[in-house]
């Protein structure tokens, strides 16, 4: 009775670690918000560049290279002040995988001149739809599926659509899956911080 108890006991503390470690990286992805406003403002200026500016097949790769470094080196400055835990690492090596990805397409499709705007579009969708599922996953986490099921059905509209809508599909995605959730992210964040200065 009492090995029953005490199993029961230990599972349930297991239980408890592991919602705690959950919380914990919500409040990780909250911290990082700013990436998402980040990526949103830099997938805006690549549209905007390429349809208003000369020289439009330099915006793609001038606008996320630049992206990328920001990222990186304002990431390692957040990364001093706050040690990610071991949820956060796995959220993290999730999207650094998906950025990876798409780079790598993006560039291997553009420099081979195989480029058709359905499947390229339809495909940087699928591949930020993959990166924000898993991350609700790991995180338990129903808004962020949410944004997830917005990339894949937009990714399937976007193979069916005119070609003139492919990029309004595009506009929509990042103003709701970048920007939006960036922002809903922030906006978390800042309560929590002020909550726990509050308690303190």
């Amino acid at each position: 009775m009492n090995g029953e108890r005490e199993s029961q006991s230990e599972l349930l503390s297991r239980i408890d670690l592991i919602e705690a470690m959950v919380k914990e990286g919500r409040r990780g992805t909250e911290y990082w918000g700013w990436i998402f406003v980040l990526w949103g403002a830099a997938y805006l200026i690549a549209i905007g560049w390429s349809y208003m500016a000369q020289a439009p097949q330099w915006a793609w790769p001038v606008t996320m290279i630049t992206a990328t470094v920001l990222t990186i080196v304002l990431a390692t400055r957040k990364r001093r002040r706050n040690p990610q835990k071991a949820i956060s690492r796995a959220v993290s090596a999730t999207w650094a995988a998906a950025g990876t990805a798409i780079f790598i397409f993006c560039f291997a499709v553009a420099s081979s001149g195989h480029m058709e705007p359905h499947s390229y579009m339809a495909a940087i969708e699928i591949f930020l739809g993959l990166a924000n599922f898993a991350s609700s996953i790991i995180l338990r986490w129903r808004t962020q599926f949410f944004v997830a099921m917005l990339w894949w059905v937009s990714a399937i509209v976007t193979c069916f659509a005119p070609l003139h809508f492919v990029v309004p599909i595009l506009l929509i995605d990042t103003f709701i899956g970048f920007l939006g959730f960036g922002l809903y992210l922030m906006y978390r964040e800042r309560n929590d911080r002020r909550r726990r200065e509050q308690h303190a």
